[in-house]
Order: C-alpha cells, then sequence, then structure tokens
C-alpha cells in the first residue's frame, strides 16, 4: 500500500497530482496548522504577461488548523476567482469542456477553505484519471501526534508500508521513525515538464494544475508524469 500525505492546497500544481498517480491512497492533512501566504488560499495562473496570483481572502487567526480556517464572506472571494480564471482561460482549447465543472463549486457557498479546497482536488483528479483513493484525515481514526510521527502514525492506519514524500521531506523527516515501523519512504524527485500554453510563447512552470488541464485536456496527465524517474 503506497500512500502519500499532503495538506489540501488550493488549486495545486502538478507534482502534488504526480505523486497521486503513484500512490493507492492519498491523505489530505486537514488538521495540521494552516499557513498564511503559503498555498493553502492560493496558487499561480499563466497569463500573457507571465504568472498572477489567484488567492481565497480568508479570516486567519495565528495557530489554526486549516479545516477551521475560515473563507472572508465579506470579499466574494470565490466569485472573483472564478472570473479570474474565466477571464485567463476563457479561450483556452479545453475550457469548454471542463469549465462548467469549475463553476459549479465555486458557485457553491462554502464557509471552510478545506471544504473548497478538497472539492477542487477531487474535481481536477477526476479530470485527470487519477484512480487513487483521496481521504480527509479527520475521516480517519484520530491521531495525537505532530511532525514526522504524525505521518508514521497516518500511514499505519491505512496499512501502508510505502511512504512518497516531497522532495524537501529530505530535509525535515526523521526517517528512523519510518524505519521503526518498516515504512519504506520515497522522495519525489519532480521534473516539471514543459507543454503549449495557449497565451504565451514563453513557458511558465509550476502553475497551478487548471493551466494544464484547460491547455491540454485529456493528454494533461500523460504530460504531468512524463520524465520522473525515482
Amino acid at each position: 500500500m503506497i500512500c502519500t500525505i499532503h495538506q489540501p492546497n488550493y488549486l495545486p500544481y502538478l507534482g502534488f497530482f504526480e505523486k497521486a498517480s503513484r500512490s493507492n491512497i492519498f491523505i489530505l492533512y486537514d488538521s495540521t496548522q494552516f499557513k498564511k501566504n503559503d498555498w493553502q488560499n492560493r496558487n499561480k495562473v499563466c497569463t500573457k504577461n507571465g504568472w498572477q496570483w489567484i488567492s481565497v481572502p480568508i479570516l486567519h487567526d495565528f495557530g489554526q488548523k486549516i479545516l477551521e480556517t475560515k473563507i472572508d464572506p465579506q470579499k466574494k472571494g470565490l466569485k472573483s476567482n472564478w472570473q479570474t480564471i474565466r477571464t485567463l482561460y476563457g479561450k483556452a482549447p479545453y475550457f469548454k469542456k471542463y469549465g462548467e465543472r469549475f463553476e459549479e463549486i465555486y458557485k457553491r457557498d462554502y464557509e471552510y477553505i478545506a471544504d473548497l479546497n478538497c472539492d477542487l482536488i477531487y474535481l481536477i483528479a477526476d479530470i485527470l484519471g487519477i484512480k487513487t483513493k483521496f481521504v480527509r484525515n479527520t475521516s480517519l481514526s484520530p491521531i495525537t501526534s505532530a511532525s514526522t510521527q504524525a505521518l508514521v502514525d497516518l500511514c499505519k492506519i491505512v496499512d501502508a508500508d510505502t511512504y512518497i514524500s516531497g522532495a524537501e521531506g529530505r530535509n525535515y523527516i526523521e526517517k528512523e521513525k519510518f524505519d521503526a515501523e518498516k515504512i519504506k519512504i520515497i522522495f519525489q524527485k519532480y521534473s516539471h515538464p514543459e507543454y503549449k500554453q495557449f497565451n504565451t510563447d514563453n513557458f511558465i512552470s509550476y502553475m497551478s494544475t487548471i493551466d494544464l488541464l484547460f491547455n491540454h485536456g485529456e493528454e494533461s496527465l500523460r504530460i504531468l508524469c512524463s520524465n520522473q524517474d525515482y
């Protein structure tokens, strides 16, 4: 059983879904601390003049968990975000094919950022054709541990014998705790592919996965997973 664990980011980049495609189960770690100015409420989209942030305004209290973080209802962020997506990608080759499914989500009345992010992740994974099982850690048996031990405990709950970590995990994961439970660690070495972006001649990497989807449709998963060797 191969497991990946990651915070439920907003419109994640390609590497997020590459890890998912290699896993049997993907745990969306929504009980960990929300990081302001990180990826839980913003990501990058491509424009003809480069890239720009697309952000969901939230009500932030220091120390709150991702699942406790509320979307600011006064700023009408979801409507604004959808207008930005439609403006930037409305003429992309596959916007008509997938746009309505995203619009349906952006028209819903979300209170918490985690719920929005998870629904968008489920949708993107479905469009990509990823069959991995996604679960939120708060739907599993509760854990009280933190840091590396929390990752180990979550892997044990789902009977995983292999854990795929992001490349940065080498800097903080205490590998001996995985070794003690006989759980193998694989560190992702994501090589970002290049692909044609309809609105620019100069390729811009590390955009939200919606950039790839709206540009390449059914070919997106193949492109996303190309050139990977680890």
